[in-house]
């Protein structure tokens, strides 16, 4: 390995070669020569697993047959010539036909006896031989063979559906019958949801097999090669984290532009530290992988994952001479540009003082819930309206709500926005509920905490500290509005904003305040009919109440999620007023355009923080092109510093005195596709 230090913790550009099996030919000096020259530091290659890309000596382990020689020891060799780290790449979730005749019970099984085949391939079963024993034996022969400077395993765990988007169903073979068996003392579920009572049950089972298997891959690796790092998906063991950004044709359409900036603080929430990426895919969607993505749509995921804290990762099918070629050069161009900042831009941290919750366990229980079917878009909608409200915000995640610090993480924040988190374990409740009590907001929707952390329905609240106490209906398909009154919030020009969907009839608690009001459901046709009539009696649908020394808030239907839909700035609008009056951003920004907000400081970098600026002008709907750069737009900072520099524009930027609020203002350079102010602070 090149090096002493631990290289993933420092500044890194990843190419990742996923090779096809008429790769075998290619010249490993040419392919390491020019990625370096297309501005990388890591080249991430095949070694093996599905098929070997090395002469292996494992009789179950299919060797390329184009192979001539030892390809991933001539491209070590190369790559570190050239200055290149490698990850090795194994896909150890499927075998080909050799293996399945030799061990069938190693692999998928429907509950129909059939094999998950696709292509020649058998996808492997997690507790099967072939995940506990034979590609452990592929992984050390690699290992053992090759001082690789990291390695990378793709589709390990789960994969009920295959490549086509088909679900296959869930593994019936003996090995996971006896092991859920042994587990729970039942059967495996009959339907792969709710309605089956092993169901909940075996979401647990996938998740503790899962870590189970990740465990056993990291031990063999740090056994072999300690110095070698581990790149996971986040769950189970890693070094450091690869995140994914690619389309999906299949999902309802429009694109959701905001994947990379998602994965991003995933990545950060649940991380404890450690280094991610987020890999951009060139290709659209597997069916299409030699349809490349425009330029734009790289820039703009580059953009919002460095914004985010993440590294960068480019995912190539093939080699570097793809038959759609235009986002090359403005990829590598993106990369040196990384190489010439890097070191501003990684191993930084968020200053963002608001954070929505990032409830696992609601995503994955969404079907025992009454909102499952809105969940993700109100979290989106809930995204959407903090981004483009130009909040800095952070996630919380609920995977982290078992550690020792815990509380430390939460009370980095003013407020936490938890939107629609319908499924809380005791332990969050009471960590959110002291986080209130010591000073914070927090600002709930929907159904918060109605749920137990397995789905199951709670007789109240979770949350002690939430201005109701109970539910006392729950109340869908309305079509209404909720009226503000003149001294309600800031709505000088609007007094309904209009309310469908879900409402939530709770028992306020004696000390709770309410504001706007719940109308009657009006009719809406013919026109003579259509006006708002007074409601007989008062149902609020905002409550708060003071708690210890903070307060919470609670929403009881889904602004969120109509924002998603809809796009009316009365309901962003409502979220971000009442996020405003507990919180003070470090810093705004002023001026048209649909921009992403950003700040970070580096530890330890003598008081530097970095704002940056994400355009979203170039996407519309699924279409991703060159963004008009936008003009204007100002930035104040709440804090001293001193002059600093555009990263991307160039030149510097000096801020004024400060104003009554205590920000001081700069002129922000032209913002085309990103950019990123480096700014000094005045008292380190």
């Amino acid at each position: 390995m090149l090096g002493q230090g631990v290289w993933w913790e420092e500044p890194y550009r990843i190419v990742q070669t996923n090779l096809r099996l008429i790769d075998a030919s290619l010249d490993p000096g040419a392919l390491a020569c020019r990625v370096r020259a297309f501005g990388a530091s890591v080249i991430t290659f095949n070694v093996g697993g599905i098929y070997a890309f090395y002469p292996t000596e494992l009789p179950l382990h299919a060797r390329n047959p184009h192979l001539a020689g030892d390809l991933t020891g001539e491209m070590l060799a190369a790559a570190h010539g050239e200055g290149l780290r490698m990850i090795g790449r194994f896909d150890l979730s499927k075998g080909t036909r050799v293996a399945y005749e030799a061990h069938p019970e190693w692999f998928v099984h429907n509950a129909a006896g059939e094999p998950q085949e696709y292509n020649g391939t058998y996808q492997a079963c997690v507790n099967g031989g072939w995940a506990g024993d034979y590609a452990l034996r592929i992984l050390r022969e690699g290992l053992e063979r090759y001082d690789l400077d990291g390695v990378f395993f793709n589709m390990t765990g789960y994969q009920p559906v295959d490549y086509s988007g088909r679900h296959r169903g869930m593994c019936h073979c003996a090995n996971c019958k006896a092991a859920f068996a042994d587990m729970f003392a039942r059967d495996l579920p009959e339907r792969e949801d709710f309605s089956d009572p092993a169901f909940a049950d075996y979401l647990l089972f996938k998740r503790r097999t899962s870590k189970a298997a990740a465990r056993r891959i990291y031990e063999t690796v740090k056994a072999l090669r300690p110095r070698t790092g581990v790149m996971g998906n986040g769950r189970g063991s890693f070094d450091f984290m690869r995140l994914e950004i690619q389309r999906e044709v299949s999902r309802p359409a429009p694109e959701w532009p905001h994947q990379p900036g998602e994965l991003a603080r995933w990545g950060a929430a649940i991380g404890r530290g450690k280094a991610y990426s987020c890999a951009s895919t060139n290709f659209l969607d597997f069916p299409w992988r030699y349809a490349s993505e425009t330029p734009h749509n790289h820039l703009l995921r580059f953009g919002q994952t460095i914004a985010n804290g993440g590294q960068i990762d480019f995912y190539l099918l093939g080699l570097l001479d793809q038959p759609n070629s235009a986002p090359l050069q403005p990829v590598s161009d993106f990369l040196h540009w990384h190489a010439a900042h890097g070191e501003h831009l990684t191993g930084t941290r968020s200053l963002a003082r608001v954070a929505l919750y990032h409830s696992n366990a609601s995503e994955v229980h969404a079907g025992a819930t009454r909102t499952g079917k809105e969940r993700k878009n109100a979290f989106r909608g809930a995204y959407r309206l903090l981004l483009e409200g130009r909040v800095p915000f952070d996630f919380v995640s609920d995977e982290r709500m078992a550690d020792e610090d815990a509380a430390e993480l939460l009370a980095a924040y003013d407020v936490i926005v938890l939107s629609d988190a319908a499924c809380l374990s005791d332990r969050e409740a009471d960590l959110l509920d002291a986080f209130v009590e010591q000073g914070g907001t927090i600002i709930a929707t929907g159904e918060a905490g109605l749920y137990d952390e397995r789905g199951r329905p709670r007789p109240g609240y979770a949350l002690e500290c939430l201005p109701v106490s109970r539910l006392v209906e729950a109340e869908s398909g309305l079509e209404t509005s909720v009226m503000v009154a003149p001294d309600e919030l800031a709505f000088p020009e609007t007094r309904l904003l209009h309310l469908d969907g879900w409402f939530f009839h709770a028992e306020a608690k004696p000390d709770a305040e309410a504001s706007l009001t719940l109308l009657p459901t009006p009719n809406y046709g013919p026109p003579e009919l259509c006006f708002v009539e007074a409601p007989a009696g008062r149902v609020p649908a905002v409550l708060s109440r003071r708690h210890g020394k903070g307060r919470a808030i609670y929403l009881p239907w889904l602004p969120e999620w109509l924002y998603f839909r809809d796009g009316m700035p009365e309901h962003r609008e409502l979220m971000l007023q009442l996020i405003g009056q507990a919180s003070q951003p470090l810093v705004r920004v002023e001026g048209a355009g649909p921009v992403e907000v950003t700040v970070r400081r580096k530890p330890g970098a003598g008081g530097e923080l970095v704002v940056h600026l994400v355009n979203y002008a170039g996407q519309r709907q699924s279409a991703y092109e060159e963004p008009p750069a936008l003009h204007g737009l100002r930035l104040g900072v709440r804090a001293d510093v001193g002059q600093g520099r555009a990263l991307v524009g160039g030149g510097a930027v000096k801020p004024g005195a400060r104003d009554a609020q205590g920000y001081a203002w700069l002129e922000v350079p032209a913002v085309k596709h990103f950019e990123a102010i480096l700014l000094q602070m005045a008292e380190a």
